[in-house]
């Protein structure tokens, strides 16, 4: 468990290297796809996680802190921040091809998800990427990673593994909550900002059920559409 937790906190760590360079180089990268969303058609199916409230509740008092000082970039709304436990189908522009093997997909899933046991996740602190902030979540035990594998396992057994971590195999567990979108004169206020919570506490979720969603880039609360609920014991 504690090479895993660490292995995590490794990631954070150089996310946050990588946005603190992009930052001193004069700000980070602008999502490109955000100056028209409605000509943005990517899509996919992702596995996700839905933080509690009380979480959401701390998350979204933080983003407020950071719209007085970015106040026009993206910002996730309360209902739509989750934590991708796998992108099944990963969103892209050729998604529908993949869509027609859906049934499949849904076979195996429910399979693997029989009797499993329920988890925990801690959100401790902030860090960045160059194109996004987020919130750090640390997975409590080895369930989440050990249910990530046997996913894997069983997609690729029967044969639709091959797209499953096409960009890069999902290791954390965080929220992301901001995305860069509009520049900035002055990106020193929301550097400091972040760097100011890079530990701050945003509460214990038990985890005991996991959303198969249907969604854009952004799970946005208007494209999202609920395909699955998977109940944990």
């Amino acid at each position: 468990m504690a090479g895993h937790l660490s292995e995590v906190a490794r990631l954070y760590e150089k996310l946050w290297r990588e946005a603190v360079t992009a930052f001193e180089r004069g700000g980070p990268q602008l999502d490109p796809f955000l100056k028209n969303r409605a000509a943005d058609l990517r899509r996919g199916v992702t596995l996700i996680v839905r933080p509690d409230s009380k979480v959401c509740e701390r998350v979204t008092d933080f983003l407020g802190q950071i719209a007085e000082v970015a106040p026009k970039q993206y910002f996730y709304r309360r209902a739509e921040l989750h934590l991708t436990v796998l992108s099944v189908i990963p969103v892209s522009d050729s998604w529908q091809k993949s869509m027609q093997r859906l049934p499949e997909y849904l076979a195996v899933l429910d399979t693997v998800f029989k009797n499993r046991p329920a988890f925990s996740i801690a959100f401790r602190g902030v860090t960045a990427s160059p194109e996004a902030v987020l919130v750090q979540g640390f997975p409590l035990g080895n369930t989440l990673k050990q249910l990530r594998d046997d996913l894997r396992t069983a997609l690729s057994r029967h044969g639709l593994g091959e797209n499953v971590d096409v960009r890069y195999k999902v290791v954390a567990a965080h929220l992301t909550a901001v995305r860069f979108f509009t520049p900035m004169t002055d990106w020193k206020p929301l550097y400091a900002l972040l760097a100011a919570h890079r530990e701050t506490d945003f509460g214990k979720c038990r985890v005991q059920s996991l959303q198969l969603i249907e969604n854009d880039w952004y799970a946005s609360a208007d494209t999202v559409r609920l395909l699955r609920e998977y109940p944990l014991l």
